[in-house]
């Protein structure tokens, strides 16, 4: 089957240890995948606002799946949404009140994050630049109490690299924002390439013809792999990419 789509995660895997791109490297790799029709879909835990400062101009030639799936931007604009309904999020609010600060408890939704006041986050100078750091403050909307304006089988937590731990509606995961553009663009999952490194890509991994787990990925990501790529730090998304093309001419 001809591969029509790439999908990869980014913190732990198109991301260096640092947080950063190679945009001259991966601006080159989206020319040869256009001159291919093969689409490249970054599925990321992170919001949209930070895909957008990490890919700068190159954020309108990609398609982001961001919240684990939830939102689905492609051209750069929303094409659709996935949110939980008010009682699940007071439900979510009740489990961790008390130690929202402590745990560094976010609720994302479409304007933004919302952060009880108070809260530091103590681990972004592992994958963040300090001026990303500043804008990642910036975007946070710092509040005296958490409230919707567990869970009953229905959200779970999954890890997403990093230390950090994604809270995801049942059935809402980077798989299905992919399921729902192979629906749009009439493909098939075989026809999927993709990457990652954390529990949160498992579905995907699952989901791909060829499912590539990162060096640096957890056991049970590796597990569920097809082939596994070089380390984030050696740029192996990259290299199995700029590989695979220069193969297929």
């Amino acid at each position: 089957m001809t591969i029509k789509l790439i999908a990869t995660d980014m913190d732990g895997t198109l991301l260096d240890p640092r947080g950063q791109l190679d945009l001259p490297r991966l601006e080159k790799i989206l020319d040869l995948l256009d001159q291919r029709d093969i689409r490249f879909v970054i599925a990321t835990g992170n919001e949209v606002h930070r895909m957008r400062q990490l890919l700068e101009h190159l954020a309108s030639r990609v398609v982001l799946v961001v919240a684990n799936g939830a939102r689905i931007f492609e051209n750069n604009k929303l094409i659709q949404a996935q949110t939980w309904d008010d009682a699940m999020v007071d439900k979510a609010l009740v489990h961790f009140k008390g130690r929202e600060c402590r745990d560094q408890f976010v609720v994302t939704g479409m304007k933004g994050g919302f952060v009880k006041k108070g809260t530091v986050f103590t681990d972004l100078e592992k994958f963040m630049t300090p001026e990303m750091i500043e804008k990642f403050y910036q975007r946070m909307n710092f509040v005296e109490d958490l409230q919707a304006d567990l869970f009953d089988g229905r959200v779970r937590a999954v890890s997403s690299g990093y230390g950090c731990i994604d809270i995801l509606q049942a059935g809402i995961h980077k798989a299905w924002g992919l399921e729902e553009l192979l629906k749009r663009w009439d493909l098939t999952s075989e026809q999927i390439m993709a990457f990652g490194d954390s529990e949160n890509d498992v579905e995907m991994l699952e989901l791909a013809g060829i499912a590539y787990a990162m060096e640096n990925a957890a056991d049970n990501v590796k597990a569920v792999a097809t082939a596994l790529a070089p380390a984030n730090s050696q740029a192996g998304v990259y290299q199995v990419l700029e590989n695979w093309l220069e193969k297929e001419g």
